[in-house]
Order: structure tokens, then sequence, then C-alpha cells
């Protein structure tokens, strides 16, 4: 009997292994034309957003600065920024060299 028991354990294991890992949405955000687009985006806890520039000579970023993080290295044309937001909140973020510009954004994390 302990031996068929311990028989189970092992294919239960192997069973609950193979599963799919739940991994988060990824979200897409456009830079382009001194806007992010969209502007305001509300997205799950786990989710990933990334940041993709669409210009064809200009360089962006994002800072998080009301979170009090520092503005992340510029990315260029066809470059990308990633972030994956763990914990529920509002995470407004403006593009660093063109805040001036009002390129501003607003990730909403339910």
């Amino acid at each position: 009997m302990a031996n068929r028991i311990c028989k189970l354990l092992v294919v239960a294991a192997f069973a609950l292994a193979s599963l799919p890992v739940w991994a988060g949405e990824t979200h897409v955000v456009i830079a382009k034309d001194m806007v992010f687009e969209p502007e305001e985006l509300t997205i799950q806890a786990g989710d990933t957003v990334r940041w993709e520039n669409h210009e064809r000579r200009q360089y962006h970023n994002v800072w998080f600065r009301e979170a009090g993080e520092d503005p992340v290295p510029y990315f260029f044309p066809e470059e990308s920024y990633e972030k994956t937001f763990d914990e529920p909140g509002v995470y407004p973020y403006v593009c660093e060299p063109h805040e001036q510009r009002g390129m501003k954004g607003v990730i909403t994390v339910e």
C-alpha cells in the first residue's frame, strides 16, 4: 500500500510539473510623434508592458518618477523597454527628455 501511494505521489508531481506556468499578458505601448499610444492603459497584476519606439530618428525613455525610480536608459528607433507590474496601483510616467512636450502616460494595475 505504501509503495502504491509513493508511486501515485510521483505521478502527481510529474503531472503538476508539466502544467504550464501562468505568465501575465504583454501589452504594447507605442512611442511615436512625441506621444505614448495608448496614453492610459489598464492591466492586471503580473502583466508586462513593452514600450516600443516607432520613431524614425528620435530616442525616448520611461521614467516612473512618482514611484521614486530612476529613468530607464534611452531606447532608440526599433528598440523597446519592458517592465512587469506585480503590485496593483496607478503608475504615472513620463519620457524624461520630452516631458515638457507633454509625453506622458499612466499604467493602472488592477
